[in-house]
């Protein structure tokens, strides 16, 4: 009865105390944190919103590119740059009328040779000399690229060039298949995706406008269309992306600001400053009124509470008792406090922490701190399963199967300690190399798994399949060379299947064609030997 008086004593007076605070207190730290809140919520809208029109543009030059690096492989169309016989226009005519067709669009699709002159277009305009254009001189330095806004010197509309050069066999340029980006695109997406109150403003490196999701009926073909009013917002940001308070159009605004790392372009998503302090106000003035309630109410509410005081004794206990039998999850209780809720809440706490430390420890391999064979498996099918249930999937997966070579002999040469530091340090060097959501496992012994989702092309399957080799031949333990190298079977989902076994046993494969070919490689089905 003592303890439950002194409980309730506490909390009546915590309430009543909580009660007499100066209604003005309340106000000024409603004002300022709803401004602050506010503020922060523009911020994240903007960057979501940034990151999304950034992910529209590089999807949409991703796909141009793919076309025209396909496009700049294709055998005749290099044959013809090395030697140009007439017979051979015809065919490259109708290979890039093709591309076209395939994309939907009226885009010009074009070929230049070394000299700059243009060789072919698919729109029959006439021929011009690119020699005074950047991206025919990127492409002459060996490199893909997408130009900022420029007028055609063809058609004298506003356009943006993509262009890949086109490589003889000892990779020389000797050309340049390039495609027109019609801006349009880029105007009616973000008309669409903007709000009444938020603009979307699309920049080139130069700060010439691109697009406008308040100017709907923007002009390409005008020189307005590219004027640089906004130029000052690019010479005020700072790094790749964030927020600034600036006037646009003389209006006091945020801006977050983004680049898009395929173009460098500027993405710039605008909300009024105004906007936010309509709501603040508002927020004061529903804190006026709920701290004139909490006034009325405090007095009732401090006897109701203070009556149940043992109320929060009986939850901790049955919250412990939840614990010790695995049932729920438990979140830590915070009692700043000496007294008895002070005590229970810390014995809970140590409860609690323990069991999620034996829950850790079930998921982790004990000596490399990866995943286990048990959660990786998890994780594998979670990842597969929702790869399948992607609509307009257009990504692939790897799932690496991994063994050390010769990691044996260093065992045997070294210890069992020695050993055991190879496989810690390959594990941690191994997840350097990969995304904090890329599952990487230990099946047992010298036996690891890596998947990874999300991956736009095979290149970077090779890149990772590489680093994996590289993790395991720089090994360096206490100073002396570990001597180990790595096997590495790689299954590609789709191609080698949707489900796990599926594709497991597909990886398994391609690392007993490695094993039975040298050691020390990755091989995938398709590939062009042991790499």
């Amino acid at each position: 009865m003592a303890i439950t008086r002194s409980i309730r004593n506490k909390l009546f007076l915590l309430l009543i105390l909580m009660g007499s605070v100066p209604l003005i207190i309340v106000i000024m730290a409603s004002a300022i944190n709803n401004t602050n809140s506010l503020e922060k919520k523009a911020e994240t809208i903007g960057l979501l919103k940034n990151s999304i029109v950034s992910q529209h543009i590089t999807e949409l030059c991703e796909k141009n590119f793919h076309m025209l690096r396909a496009l700049a492989l294709n055998q005749t169309l290099i044959n013809y740059l090395q030697n140009p016989a007439p017979e051979l226009l015809p065919e490259i005519q109708n290979l890039l009328r093709d591309t076209n067709t395939i994309f939907h669009d009226k885009n010009l699709t074009a070929l230049t040779g070394a000299d700059a002159n243009q060789i072919v277009r698919t729109d029959n305009g006439p021929l011009v000399n690119l020699s005074g254009r950047q991206h025919f001189h990127e492409a002459m330095q060996g490199r893909s690229f997408v130009s900022d806004i420029m007028t055609s010197r063809s058609s004298g509309k506003k356009i943006v060039v993509l262009e890949v050069p086109v490589t003889d066999k000892v990779n020389h340029p000797i050309g340049m298949v390039q495609r027109n980006f019609n801006l349009n695109i880029l105007q009616d997406f973000i008309k669409d995706y903007d709000t009444d109150d938020i603009s979307i403003i699309i920049m080139d490196r130069q700060g010439k406008t691109i697009a406008h999701s308040d100017e709907p009926n923007l002009d390409f073909d005008a020189e307005s269309a590219t004027d640089g009013r906004y130029k000052y917002i690019a010479d005020t940001i700072r790094g790749d992306s964030g927020t600034l308070r600036i006037k646009i159009d003389n209006k006091d605004s945020i801006a977050s600001y983004s680049r898009n790392w395929i173009t460098d372009w500027i993405i710039v998503t605008v909300q009024p400053y105004n906007q936010i302090l309509e709501e603040v106000y508002l927020g004061i003035f529903r804190a006026v009124v709920l701290g004139m309630v909490i006034l009325m109410l405090i007095f009732v509410l401090a006897y109701v509470l203070s009556i149940r005081a043992t109320k929060p004794i009986i939850e901790i206990t049955s919250a412990a008792d939840k614990i010790i039998s695995g049932n729920g999850k438990i979140d830590k209780i915070e009692i700043d406090s000496d007294d008895e809720f002070g005590q229970m809440a810390a014995a809970f706490n140590k409860i609690r922490s323990a069991r999620d430390a034996y829950q850790l420890e079930s998921e982790l391999d004990t000596l490399t701190k990866l995943y286990n064979k048990s959660t990786t498996q998890n994780i594998g099918k979670m990842k597969l399963k929702n790869f399948q249930n992607m609509k307009d999937n257009d990504t692939i997966m790897a799932f690496y199967v991994i063994d050390l070579d010769h990691f044996k002999d260093a065992n045997d040469t070294y210890g069992h300690q020695f050993g055991d530091k190879v496989l810690v340090e390959f594990s941690r060097n191994l997840r350097k190399k990969f995304r904090p959501n890329d599952c990487i496992g230990r099946f047992g012994g010298d036996e690891f798994v890596v998947i990874i989702d999300n991956l736009p092309s095979i290149e970077i399957v090779n890149r990772k399949a590489r680093d994996i080799k590289k993790v395991a031949q720089d090994l360096v333990i206490d100073g002396i060379p570990a001597g180990v190298t790595a096997s590495v079977g790689v299954a590609i989902i789709p191609q080698d299947g949707l489900d796990y076994e599926t594709v497991f046993k597909a990886a398994d494969e391609a690392l007993y064609h490695v094993k039975q070919n040298g050691r020390n490689g990755y091989y995938y089905n398709g590939a062009d030997g042991i790499n």
